[in-house]
């Protein structure tokens, strides 16, 4: 009996096998230069979860808001990966301790939907596995899929993401299969309530930034918002497609397909590109720590 793989994203099926690609020992080499064209998914995937999705929408940090302060949530977000695949113990440490300070401020009031804690490591988990299958997606769509032996080692060495969070070791699933039967037991207690979907949506076409930046905001909404809602559409499973009211074709699977052949061709360039800028992340963070400069 084939066990169906609903973890990896349906779309690997059609990639062929790269005759030739970098070895993957760890989580860290997954990154790509395709990654920031889903990544839009990802945020979709995590917030999912009503829990985490109202807690967003409510949350009071408004610092840390991605609808109002679009540049530095990328900076912080980029950090805290950064860390959590290649930085220093100390770096984790100091991620763990803001991210727990930061979290204490998000929790549910009596008028909220449902009840949550930013510090829960439950909804915490949620959110470490839908980023470990954000670079497992990006590497797979592209080269095709891992074997099973690299899968191990990606499950392995993806705790980072997180434990830098506030998830304790022994929740971390420790397999491939393991990570497999969470995702299957999670998904179908998933679902986007009209807040929550007004502004994810606003977040993928781009119309968010008309009221940020005015004219410049409403022109880049025209003119990418379309795309950009489409990359990030066609890194959704199905089931969140469904969750987003959106539809998906044969059209759109050929034109996925047009896009991963220019993203495979420019990868040995992008991805340098994108390992480079994570580097960056981690020197920003010791020089602002140094600096006595606020991280997040």
């Amino acid at each position: 009996m084939t066990v169906v793989d609903h973890y990896q994203h349906e779309h690997v099926a059609d990639v062929a096998p790269a005759r030739r690609r970098r070895p993957v020992r760890r989580t860290g080499d997954l990154v790509t230069g395709l990654g920031p064209s889903i990544a839009g998914a990802n945020v979709i995937m995590q917030l999912a979860h009503p829990k985490v999705g109202y807690g967003v929408v409510e949350s009071r940090v408004e610092s840390g808001s991605a609808m109002k302060h679009p540049i530095k949530r990328s900076r912080t977000t980029g950090t805290f990966l950064a860390v959590a695949l290649f930085g220093t113990d100390e770096d984790k440490k100091f991620v763990n301790e803001e991210l727990q300070r930061i979290h204490a401020l998000v929790y549910s009031t009596e008028q909220s939907p449902v009840t949550y804690s930013g510090n829960d490591s439950r909804l915490q988990l949620w959110v470490a596995v839908c980023l470990t299958k954000y670079f497992i997606d990006q590497y797979e769509l592209l080269y095709g899929p891992l074997s099973p032996a690299e899968k191990e080692r990606v499950v392995a060495d993806s705790r980072w993401l997180g434990t830098t969070l506030n998830v304790a070791p022994e929740q971390w699933p420790a397999s491939y299969e393991a990570m497999q039967e969470y995702w299957d037991a999670q998904v179908p207690g998933m679902s986007i309530d009209p807040p929550v979907r007004d502004m994810l949506q606003q977040l993928s076409d781009l119309s968010f930034l008309e009221q940020r930046i005015g004219t410049a905001g409403a022109l880049v909404h025209r003119y990418l918002g379309r795309q950009s809602k489409y990359l990030i559409k066609a890194g959704l499973p199905p089931e969140f497609r469904d969750m987003m009211h959106w539809q998906w074709s044969a059209r759109d699977d050929r034109r996925l397909d047009r896009a991963l052949d220019l993203a495979r061709k420019l990868d040995p360039a992008t991805g340098r590109l994108m390992r480079a800028i994570m580097s960056v992340y981690i020197v920003d963070l010791r020089l602002r720590r140094r600096l006595g400069v606020k991280v997040f």
